[in-house]
């Protein structure tokens, strides 16, 4: 990914999180910033399994690799979670590594099948 990606992602970053679309958590040690996890609030609209209108999109998860495996970053997706509730969110997804699975799991998360996107 180029520099012209991430000009543009900050420039959406900055929108959503002026706008209340995007909840971004890190955790620090000694001021050094060792995890983090954001929440996308997607304005979806009512399903028939969903009659809220707020999906929560999991995004920007990650653990420096010495802190890997010491509960920090499902501590942040705890805490996201129950934001995204307190807004009314009930369905949450996110696209999961290998290596992130079981985390996602034992926060509730199953797989759904691949995601599917249209792009031009």
């Amino acid at each position: 990914m180029g520099a012209t990606y991430y000009a543009r992602y900050l420039a959406w970053l900055e929108l959503a999180l002026a706008g209340g679309t995007y909840v971004g958590l890190v955790a620090k040690h000694e001021g050094d910033v060792i995890a983090g996890a954001g929440l996308v609030l997607l304005n979806w609209g009512p399903t028939r399994d969903d009659p809220g209108v707020l999906r929560g999109r999991i995004v920007n998860v990650f653990t420096a690799p010495a802190w890997r495996r010491q509960g920090v970053a499902k501590h942040l997706l705890e805490e996201l979670i129950q934001r995204g509730k307190q807004a009314g969110i009930g369905t949450f997804s996110l696209g999961a590594s290998e290596e992130g699975a079981a985390l996602y799991r034992q926060l509730g998360f199953v797989r759904y099948g691949e995601e599917m996107r249209r792009r031009g």
